[in-house]
């Protein structure tokens, strides 16, 4: 449990840290940013097999590559790296150190595009998506990085460049294709009709779920309908593994109201995050795909959380919703103390105040 305890202490110390920042130097800020970067890697890397609930999965994986359905469940990236290190070494830790590499390292240079406050995006980085992407689902750890790399360019006008980075994503994990939608969002600042349409479209997603009308639409698409029918079936045999998406659980729902907190102060964020009209429009569609897809519980837990990783980046808006700049940072806290207890709770089994419900 040492991975508990250090991403514990670190949560503390950046908890303290993140109301010095505008205050620390920045050649300190610098180092204490890429020092981190490294820990989180070592971490990551050097985890306990069986700590979260896939790394006996991938230890299994990386001694038999070739093994039977292996392509069919891991990417080829993934067979390739275990097989070049698994024909040196037969630690596993190697494979966990190339993945941590590339996801942690990715984010940390994609975070300093999205805004200065770097301590705080990092803040809230190890209070949910460090435990989930990179230290429990390493292979959507990499793509959720390739995703933040992607945003900027998207918002830039850069639409080749971040298809290049979805498809280098992909290569690590083959939901990457849900990303593709991305390509056409916009970043001009939202007006009263996009507002309107997020709005009304995050609260329309519940009422679509609970009238169970996506299953009937999607099963009219073309050669996807099967792929979904048969998932379907799978499900109500429980024979896939995954609980339905409850709707109405805790997280769910503190996410949609951190989604109209932030949009209730779209035009202050806008001026001072120059990413922000994007971001939002992906946190909007995080929690309609989570809604709409959630009679396949498989499609939309993978399409929600993917799309969901925004909130690294998005929530630390926040802080500037509230003056003096403090009481925006206490608002912080509170929504990464939560998350980290969910993160917590689900990836190690350790909890601090939460019910077993999600």
């Amino acid at each position: 449990m040492f991975l508990v305890f250090s991403l514990c202490v670190l949560y503390a110390l950046y908890g303290i840290l993140v109301f010095f920042e505008d205050y620390i130097p920045s050649n300190h800020r610098k180092l204490i940013y890429w020092g981190t970067c490294a820990l989180l890697i070592i971490m990551a890397g050097t985890r306990e097999v069986g700590l979260d609930p896939d790394s006996a999965n991938y230890e299994y994986t990386f001694f038999n590559p070739y093994g039977d359905n292996a392509l069919d469940s891991v990417e080829f990236t993934f067979i390739i790296i275990a097989q070049a290190f698994n024909s040196i070494t037969d630690d596993v830790h190697s494979l966990f150190l190339v993945y941590a590499l590339l996801g942690v390292g990715l984010k940390f240079v994609a975070f300093r595009k999205y805004s200065d406050s770097w301590l705080l995006i990092v803040f809230m980085y190890i209070s949910f998506y460090y435990g989930l992407h990179e230290t429990c689902q390493i292979r959507a750890g990499v793509l959720s990085a390739c995703m933040l790399m992607a945003v900027p360019c998207i918002a830039d006008g850069k639409r080749w460049m971040a298809l290049l980075w979805i498809i280098i994503g992909s290569c690590f994990h083959m939901s990457g294709i849900i990303l593709l939608p991305l390509l056409f969002l916009g970043n001009k600042p939202l007006g009263r009709k996009w507002k309107l349409t997020l709005a009304l479209s995050v609260l329309f997603s519940f009422a679509f779920a609970g009238l169970n009308l996506g299953l009937d639409f999607a099963s009219e698409i073309p050669y996807i309908g099967n792929k979904i029918a048969v998932y379907r079936e799978i499900e109500e045999k429980g024979t896939m593994g995954m609980a339905s998406l409850n709707i109405f659980g805790p997280l769910h729902l503190m996410m949609v109201m951190i989604f109209y907190y932030l949009l209730y102060y779209a035009d202050v964020l806008t001026e001072k995050f120059r990413y922000f009209p994007i971001m939002l429009k992906i946190l909007a569609a995080a929690l309609i795909s989570y809604a709409v897809f959630s009679f396949i519980p498989v499609i939309g837990e993978r399409m929600g959380s993917m799309y969901r990783a925004i909130i690294i980046v998005l929530v630390p808006a926040v802080i500037y919703t509230l003056q003096p700049k403090w009481c925006g940072v206490i608002i912080l806290l509170l929504i990464t103390f939560i998350l980290i207890n969910f993160s917590l709770r689900d990836m190690y089994g350790v909890t601090f105040f939460l019910p077993e419900v999600k």
